[in-house]
């Protein structure tokens, strides 16, 4: 219960601040390259088709064996990863239609900066669909630590979930103590349940394509 109990904010705030991460650099980044276009988009649209192709767990893994054995920098280099995901490309597609638009054209009429057009007038405009998504991201992490303390690839010192379970399998299972991973299983079920279902309320709220009346 005591690894149960230290293991939740260690497994919440790797799924928060990855989600957050990912969320709000891939947003930048896809505002960036469609306000300024030319080879700025075509470099951020060929790092995303590269990165999409490579393998993010053997990377991470690669990277705590060689370099440092933190789950920190293991989710550092997770987020650099999921950045120039798909996500990027589902960005870029809203902020082509946003780029048209005629609170836009008035901002560069009256000679704003590309800075401010960029993070006061595009970014803030699909907030509204970045809010759900974040928070569906955040389980997604939550899972993504728990398989690499499951594979030996966590913190020497924090206890986890994930390393619960792989304690677990490693020595008392088939001793008959089954709720070694009966316990951090259902817990990771019921946070990923509890997001989800955040997630579409949010959807809900913030979707006018799904708001009721």
């Amino acid at each position: 219960m005591v690894a149960m109990l230290w293991g939740a904010p260690v497994a919440l705030a790797f799924g928060l601040l990855g989600a957050v991460c990912t969320s709000l650099a891939t947003m930048a980044i896809a505002a960036v390259g469609v306000w300024f276009g030319g080879w700025v988009d075509h470099l951020i649209q060929s790092i995303s088709q590269v990165n999409m192709i490579l393998p993010a767990l053997p990377i991470a893994i690669t990277v705590y064996l060689v370099y440092a054995k933190s789950v920190w920098v293991i989710l550092g280099v997770m987020v650099l990863l999921s950045i120039f995901g798909s996500a990027l490309k589902n960005y870029r597609s809203m902020f082509l239609q946003m780029k048209e638009s005629p609170y836009v054209e008035a901002a560069r009429a009256y000679g704003a900066s590309n800075r401010r057009i960029v993070f006061r007038y595009l970014v803030p405009r699909i907030m509204p669909v970045l809010i759900p998504q974040l928070v569906f991201l955040i389980p997604g992490y939550v899972f993504l630590e728990a398989t690499l303390a499951f594979l030996g690839v966590s913190d020497i010192y924090l206890p986890t979930w994930g390393k619960v379970i792989s304690d677990a399998l490693t020595h008392n299972v088939f001793q008959g103590h089954y709720y070694w991973v009966l316990e951090p299983v259902s817990l990771l079920m019921l946070t990923g349940l509890a997001f989800a279902m955040v997630g579409f309320a949010l959807d809900r709220i913030f979707n006018p394509r799904l708001r009721q009346t």
